[in-house]
Order: C-alpha cells, then sequence, then structure tokens
C-alpha cells in the first residue's frame, strides 16, 4: 500500500547529511519528491532523527526528519521551518584549551 502522498522519482544523486554543524557524511539520493526522499548511506553511521540533507548538484539545502530506517536506506520528509523551531538544538561542548588541562 503506498503511503507517500506525492510519488517519488527514482534517482542517483550525490547527497551529504550535515548535522550539529560539524558533523558531513557522504550518501547517494535515491529517490526524490516534493515532501521527501529516500536515502543510502554507511550503515555504521548513527544519525539524529532531524539533520540537513544537501543536494550537492542543485547546491540546495533540506532540513529532514528520518521517518523509517532500515539496514542501508533512511526515509526522510522534507521539513518546514515551523515544523522544526521549537525542536531542541544540542551543539556539542568545544574541547577544553591546553591551558585548562
Amino acid at each position: 500500500m503506498e503511503r507517500r502522498q506525492e510519488l517519488r522519482r527514482k534517482t542517483l544523486l550525490t547527497g551529504r547529511i550535515e548535522f550539529f554543524n560539524r558533523s558531513v557524511f557522504d550518501c547517494v539520493v535515491r529517490n526524490l519528491s516534493g515532501r521527501g526522499a529516500r536515502i543510502s548511506c554507511d550503515q555504521q553511521v548513527a544519525l539524529p532523527d532531524i539533520f540537513d540533507l544537501i543536494l550537492v548538484k542543485q547546491s540546495e539545502r533540506k532540513r529532514v526528519r528520518a521517518i523509517w530506517r532500515g539496514e542501508d536506506v533512511i526515509g526522510l520528509a522534507f521539513l518546514e521551518d515551523d515544523e522544526y523551531s521549537n525542536v531542541l538544538s544540542f551543539t556539542p561542548p568545544a574541547p577544553p584549551s591546553p591551558s585548562m588541562q
């Protein structure tokens, strides 16, 4: 049963996953619609539920939420600004300076 509100077109685009403003991982965008995407990436990567997906060829950044996860694929929904404005943001603390050790 198809649950998507829009059909997705198959793609083979280079993508990047970015979170915490410093962690970046490569991925492949396998399909894409106006509301979401399916990506494949290294299964060893532990990703938060909300992160940025960068579509490299289009130079486009999308804030996304992981809707489902498979062995090496993740189904994503694109978020609008008001959908993640109340999500807590976590920025890891900077490492201590050498003089403080």
